[in-house]
């Protein structure tokens, strides 16, 4: 590529809605192109919101994981930049009332430790088919991938590696799907689960 780095080749030789043609069609180079030229404006933009780095670099992998995953369908009528820029934003306000929401339960949770409750108190047999019932729903809703990711891994007890190689996909992209997986659980459980149910969030890690 004459010694030019990839996103400043891939501009050199076409123009970004060619780019954005080639994403849709999958060329993970073009993707790569495209994430190179704009992550650093992405997460100046979005740490101006969060004030945290690492939380900052969390809301930039989703972003452009979007991208990805929507490749196929995007539809870009006048500015790109600044369809991932809305993107960035509106990513960025849904995780920060989520964590609102979570700061809240977190109360809730350290206030009955405090008074002494604990999970086995909670945890009857009754909560406990409540929980199994809510988590299935939860792996449920996953996406194929992630969902199978979970199952193999935290579920049948299987490693990385042999996960993977069920999936055949790499170890590195299996802990992608996983993580996003037990993330997504997270969420489920955090929006339908009531209080009793949400302590056991610490568990699922």
């Amino acid at each position: 590529m004459n010694g030019l780095p990839i996103e400043r080749y891939y501009h050199s030789i076409m123009n970004e809605q060619e780019l954005l043609n080639q994403l849709a069609l999958g060329n993970q180079e073009a993707f790569t192109a495209i994430y190179l030229q704009y992550h650093g404006g992405i997460y100046n933009y979005l740490l101006k919101f969060t004030k945290n780095p690492i939380l900052t670099e969390d809301l930039v992998h989703d972003v452009f994981l979007k991208i990805w995953e929507v490749r196929g369908q995007l539809d870009i009528k006048s500015s790109f930049q600044a369809y991932l820029y809305r993107l960035a934003r509106n990513t960025a306000l849904t995780q920060l009332n989520r964590i609102s929401l979570y700061d809240t339960i977190r109360d809730e949770v350290l206030h009955r430790v405090s008074l002494g409750i604990n999970d086995q108190a909670l945890m009857n047999a009754v909560e406990a088919k409540q929980y199994e019932e809510l988590l299935q729903k939860a792996v449920a809703s996953l996406p194929p991938q992630r969902r199978e990711a979970f199952i193999l891994c935290r579920q049948q007890g299987k490693t990385y590696e042999e996960a993977a190689a069920l999936m055949d996909i790499s170890r590195n992209t299996f802990k992608q799907h996983l993580s996003l997986a037990v993330k997504s659980i997270k969420e489920y459980l955090l929006e339908h689960g009531d209080i009793s149910l949400l302590i056991l969030l610490v568990s699922l890690k």
